[in-house]
């Protein structure tokens, strides 16, 4: 069975490629049918709960409301401190994704046998590091998935809407992209798509790796608190966690008609009632945090002019495309449809489509291409030709296109000191000068041994970083592969020693690949 699975920060939701047909699963619960699995985990007397399971109650010990946003920006060994210091991210993620995997097997409406092989394709925010490209990847593999790729969620929902309007995109349609406004959770996703005869290309994206629907529901919680008298610093985590969960239910009750939304703050907090908000003060707050996505926007338009196309002439638009479950808050609608009118198009399922999107690309009957760019740059800080200072050398431009499934970048050099200190960056910009800039993601040294007598050391990092050589002449070869699915590898190699080491970014130990 071929599925697209799309790992998302408030919900899970799985789409499969059955005979031409692209239906969203439905899972059967303890709480009824739903079409969705939410992305929570709970501690409680030791045991561990996931999705379902964990929804919230007062006996909770321990709580994450996001599994996908409380890993991002964690290295796969690192512990989740909400939860217990044995749990790691990796660990929780594919954990989540095993429980994922029997529900689908033995609780959902697919006709599966219980041995029956699950293949997906994946996604990620386009604006996710290498990291969590590795960590997903990862997850999804010890979880007992066959990955067959990694997509980026706006590409995976530009090829959902190219699959609904395939009759006004033959080749004498004027339209050459897509925008997709993708609005989750826990992220903001923007990026213009290629429609180019059903083969698409990522052509320009920006992003904001913590902006969502998440952050909406804090904005009603504090004004909740407000109107309930309660100091906010006095809140439990689990009081916390619970009571914007309350608010994301108020939230998703609001319609274009609403006037006054209610959060019942009694169900967690004894001296309080519930609480009606003035919904022009619940869009006050919120409306800066729609702004920061309409910039992105408007930078995704200025972007297109590089690749030939007029961000000024409509017929060449598709559509402003809007995905993910938080662009069905009325305010963002209205904003976006106030600023590009008619070219606004709401997904028929916004929770859905980057899933429907993953199960299209999955199938291979549906005549479909995709070629991803990379979304950020990324590079290291190494020592100068003197070796008296760091410089910034950009590897993997944001933009590059794999060829043949990867890019190969190589660097030769002879080195001045006796370890090679490498300390990586992703950045989702570079200034004039090439200094990295906006959202920077940095990675731990790489320590590699430039020394052939230190090839045995367990421990280059109490070799000084100042250390020279001592009048060897060696050259060095670093060949960096970017893989289509957003990893990156490396293999450093002494070539006059006949030495090397490999590394694939996104794990904290060396792979042995001499």
């Amino acid at each position: 069975m071929r599925l697209g699975i799309d790992f998302g920060t408030t919900r899970t939701v799985v789409a499969a490629a059955v005979d031409g047909r692209y239906p969203v699963v439905v899972f059967e619960t303890a709480r009824g049918f739903s079409d969705f699995v939410p992305g929570l985990a709970a501690q409680s007397g030791g045991r561990l709960d996931l999705g379902w399971e964990a929804l919230l109650d007062g006996r909770t010990e321990g709580a994450v409301r996001s599994i996908k946003r409380t890993i991002t920006g964690h290295y796969p060994d690192d512990p989740v401190p909400e939860l217990n210091e044995r749990t790691t991210a990796l660990d929780l993620v594919a954990q989540y994704l095993r429980r994922l995997r029997r529900m689908l097997l033995e609780s959902s409406n697919l006709e599966l046998a219980a041995d029956e092989p699950l293949e997906a394709m994946v996604a990620v925010p386009a604006n996710a590091s290498t990291r969590q490209r590795y960590l997903t990847v990862e997850a999804f593999t010890r979880a007992g998935f066959k990955v067959l790729g990694m997509v980026n969620e706006p590409t995976a929902a530009a090829i959902e809407y190219a699959y609904n309007h395939i009759s006004g995109l033959g080749r004498r349609s004027p339209k050459r992209y897509v925008v997709v406004y993708d609005l989750g959770g826990g992220t903001f996703d923007t990026s213009a798509v290629s429609l180019t005869d059903r083969r698409f290309e990522l052509i320009a994206t920006e992003g904001i790796a913590e902006l969502g629907g998440e952050d909406f529901d804090a904005a009603i919680l504090r004004l909740a608190l407000r109107a309930a008298g309660s100091d906010p610093a006095s809140l439990s985590a689990i009081e916390r966690a619970r009571l914007l969960e309350l608010c994301r239910e108020a939230k998703e009750t609001l319609t274009t008609s609403s006037k006054r939304p209610l959060v019942e703050v009694g169900e967690v907090l004894r001296d309080a009632g519930p609480v009606t908000l003035d919904l022009p003060v619940v869009y006050d707050e919120i409306e800066p945090l729609v702004m920061r996505t309409l910039v992105e926007l408007d930078n995704i338009f200025e972007q297109v002019r590089g690749f030939g196309i007029d961000p000024e002439n409509p017929r060449e638009l598709g559509a402003v495309y809007l995905v993910g479950g938080s662009t069905a808050f009325p305010l963002v609608t209205r904003l976006l449809r106030e600023r590009y009118g008619r070219k606004v198009l709401l997904a028929p399922q916004p929770h859905a489509a980057t899933a429907v999107g993953l199960a299209i690309a999955a199938d291979p009957d549906s005549g479909v291409f995709v070629r991803e760019a990379a979304t950020r740059h990324f590079g290291v800080w190494r020592e100068s030709e003197a070796g008296r200072e760091k410089v910034f050398d950009p590897i993997i431009n944001k933009g590059a296109l794999p060829e043949g499934g990867r890019v190969l970048v190589e660097r030769r050099y002879r080195p001045v000191h006796a370890v090679g200190h490498l300390r990586y960056l992703e950045c989702s910009g570079l200034t004039s000068w090439g200094q990295p800039s906006g959202d920077l993601t940095p990675w731990g040294a790489i320590l590699f041994p430039y020394d052939p007598e230190l090839v045995n050391c367990r421990d280059l990092g109490s070799i000084p970083p100042e250390q020279r050589l001592n009048g060897t002449n060696d050259e060095i070869l670093e060949s960096y592969s970017y893989r289509s699915d957003g990893t990156i590898a490396v293999r450093i190699e002494n070539l006059s020693r006949g030495y090397g080491r490999g590394y694939v970014l996104g794990q904290e130990h060396w792979v042995d690949a001499r």
